[in-house]
């Protein structure tokens, strides 16, 4: 409480002196050619000029006669699109928003310093080759150039930050803090357990063979400190068929990340194009990478595999050094703090939000070590089939990532992108292990041609939804997702022989989860014989399983969740260590534990608890909300001036659209999402489609910040055309770039 008292009075200083700054500003609506006026007609770090296309919906498309003028246009359309985020990104990278927010962000500052993301920065630069670092270097001078030669956006003058420029240690930063372990998560969740009596228990049911993890749900805006530095971990769905399923005989690839719903988006849709290379893509604001894309060889998407590129290790018997660090607080003040390091890497129980106060335990994290991520992605940018795909994603090393490829020759596969510590296929006794039992994992690590991989199975299609690899050589990790969403995208395809992108479409909308269908009924059958005449009971009777936001069998089995959770919780002989972090396990352990009689008791219970809200409510969509706005709505006096939407959705923790919620029975919006989606037909170099959950544009006041999300909801896409006659059909705004000086 006091943490968030004193946080509460900092929001206070901040927002009042955001009202001295533009109480009397509003915020212009900005349509696309608007915004486009504001780009700089030269930049001296180009070359060449470039021209850049634009779309109706601000997706750009960079035409260069090089790489490196390519990447000044690419880091150019990020800093027009993005600079503000991208600014708050390399500030979270460095542990530095204290600076702009305040007292607020002190705590976050801390743990940010103690992860330390850039400290494998110099050496990781210095290993990469000349043409990778080229690319990097013309990417962060893109940035610079829109950050210097352009009005900045309205927070630098809300916040009163001053452009600085971009640099390729900023890049690799903000790179490092995207690769945040998965683990941490969970980690996080369960260190607080780890002092209970019946820990050993609790470790043995989650290690088990059914104990896999799924996405626990994203803490608070007063939970800031504990969220942010595993804030671009995601889930995702990606899948790929080759031309035996196909109706056009050639391969096609879908892919929709899961990530934070946040304005501006975590993603942006981007390509670009030089003599040799055409790349179409998703792009992560301040990356020059594409982690979904297509070139005109082949198509290529991926999920978070979920690795444990992380190890908690025991160092409370050797000495660790304290090192004093300072924070620079927003005012011009200064705060001392110190950290202890040991050989391993930082003492990470001194963390708060790691929960691990009565121990001295080091993170000990492949992110500390040197390694290039940006040339794998540069050569996967240019692979042709997949040999060279493959050669390209064994060099990835974090964060873990499954990649799937579709070649225009027909071929597919999917294999693991990561390096990953050389651990047995053993049960560990704890989350925390010795010095020994660390350096024996650490000495030898896997690269991704020694991991699982399926290049053209028979079946004709491959799959991939953070699932567990089958049959690894090594324990990758502990926490894989549940396989209902993996199982679900197998069922889609099924036998079909005539797949098209429309198929594909209806995929990404799919919101049926059948673990709950099938509960669903099973309740069903009780709540006859409990309450036959109840609302409730019909509506988990004539439930498809589907979360459709007019679904009201989907509101009537959420409602009932959760006060049979607590009834059964109450009752159970045995606590379950999955209800912690997993909430459909909670609830599917503790129905099948739970006596005919408790269930029976409980279940009467939990519907007369249902029954008004289901008359009030009637549908899922009525509690469960889609909520878009700019982070500049929290604040007094300026958030009335920006708009905000708040739509009923669809989805549910484990769908193949996943909108996460926790078990509730009050109106709530998701957080952790599906949020970006790419389709590629092989067929077409036209037949490239990409859609975000929002917007491009980070402005605000920008008329293109949420203009898809109607097509999102509709399932239509952006087009990314490759022919000369398709950009010239979609993407009619031409924006021209000489070289030298902006006032030339």
């Amino acid at each position: 409480m006091a943490t968030r008292t004193r946080q509460a009075f900092s929001l206070a200083g901040l927002a009042a002196s955001v009202v001295r700054r533009t109480v009397a500003r509003p915020f212009p609506e900005l349509d696309l050619e608007g915004r486009l006026a504001s780009l700089p007609q030269a930049a001296h770090t180009l070359k060449e000029p470039i021209d850049i296309r634009w779309n109706a919906q601000h997706v750009p498309m960079v035409q260069a006669k090089s790489m490196r003028d390519a990447a000044v246009g690419l880091g150019m359309v990020h800093g027009h699109l993005r600079l503000a985020q991208m600014e708050v990104m390399r500030r979270a990278a460095f542990g530095i928003v204290s600076e702009v927010a305040g007292k607020a962000a002190l705590e976050l500052d801390q743990l940010l310093r103690l992860l330390d993301f850039p400290r494998a920065t110099e050496a990781s630069l210095a290993m990469m080759p000349a043409e990778t670092r080229d690319w990097i270097d013309g990417f962060a001078e893109g940035i610079t150039t829109i950050a210097f030669e352009t009005p900045p956006p309205p927070e630098f003058e809300i916040f009163g930050i001053r452009p600085s420029p971009f640099i390729a240690e900023d890049l690799f930063a903000i790179s490092r803090l995207c690769s945040a372990d998965y683990s941490w998560k969970v980690w996080r969740t369960l260190n607080a357990l780890r002092q209970e009596d019946d820990w050993a228990e609790m470790w043995a049911d989650l290690i088990g063979v059914a104990a896999v993890a799924d996405e626990d749900i994203p803490y608070g805006a007063e939970q800031l400190d504990e969220m942010l530095p595993t804030a671009f971990t995601r889930g995702s769905n990606c899948y790929a068929v080759d031309g035996t399923r196909t109706a056009t005989g050639k391969p096609m690839l879908a892919c929709d990340p899961h990530l934070m719903i946040a304005t501006p988006q975590p993603w942006l849709i981007a390509g670009f194009e030089v003599p040799d290379l055409t790349v179409w893509g998703l792009m992560v604001p301040a990356l020059p990478i594409f982690g979904a894309g297509r070139n005109g060889h082949g198509a290529w998407g991926g999920t978070n595999l979920h690795a444990t590129s992380s190890e908690l290790v025991n160092v409370a018997d050797e000495d660790v050094e304290t090192e004093e660090i300072i924070i620079p607080l927003r005012g011009k003040r200064r705060v001392k703090r110190k950290h202890r390091q040991s050989t391993l890497g930082p003492i990470i129980s001194d963390a708060k939000p790691f929960r691990m106060p009565a121990e001295t335990v080091a993170l000990h994290w492949l992110g500390h070590r040197p390694s290039d991520e940006y040339t794998p992605f540069l050569d996967l940018m240019r692979a042709e089939n997949w040999d060279q795909f493959e050669s390209a994603v064994d060099g990835y090393a974090l964060p873990g990532l499954n990649m799937l490829w579709a070649g225009n020759e027909g071929g597919i596969g999917k294999m693991i992108g990561a390096h990953v510590p050389r651990r047995p296929l053993a049960t560990p006794k704890d989350m925390v292990v010795s010095r020994k039992v660390a350096e024996d994992h650490w000495r030898d690590l896997v690269t991704g041609r020694d991991l699982p991989k399926v290049v053209n199975p028979a079946c004709g299609f491959i799959s991939s939804a953070n699932e567990e690899p089958k049959d690894p050589e090594v324990t990758i990790s502990l926490f894989f997702s549940a396989p209902t969403r993996v199982e679900r995208i197998a069922a889609l395809i099924g036998d079909r022989q005539d797949l098209t992108l429309q198929d594909f479409r209806t995929f990404h909308a799919d919101v049926y989860l059948a673990p709950a269908h099938t509960l669903a009924s099973a309740l069903a059958v009780v709540a006859r014989d409990v309450r036959p005449d109840a609302r409730v009971t019909a509506a988990l009777a004539d439930w498809d399983g589907r979360y459709e936001a007019s679904s009201a069998g989907a509101l009537a089995f959420e409602l009932v969740a959760k006060p049979l959770i607590d009834s059964l919780d109450f009752v159970s002989e045995k606590r379950r260590a999955t209800p912690y972090w997993r909430p459909f396990a909670r609830l599917t352990n503790l129905t099948d534990h739970a006596t005919p009689e408790e269930l029976a008791t409980a279940l009467a219970k939990a519907i007369d608890s249902a029954e008004p809200l289901l008359e009030r409510h009637r549908t899922w969509g009525r509690i469960h909300r889609l909520r878009l706005a700019h982070p500049l709505t929290k604040l007094p006096w300026v958030g009335s001036r920006l708009p905000t939407i708040d739509l009923p959705t669809g989805g549910s923790n484990d769908t193949l659209m996943k909108s996460m919620h926790p078990f509730t029975q009050k109106v709530h919006g998701t957080n952790f999402a599906a949020n970006a989606r790419f389709l590629a037909d092989l067929s077409d170099p036209d037949e490239t489609y990409a859609c975000l959950l929002g917007g491009q544009d980070g402005w605000p006041g920008s008329r293109t910040m949420f203009d898809m999300v109607g097509p999102w909801r509709r399932s239509d896409y952006v087009r990314l055309p490759m022919t000369a006659a398709g950009l010239d059909a979609d993407f009619a705004h031409v924006t021209r770039i000489e070289t030298g000086a902006p006032d030339a």
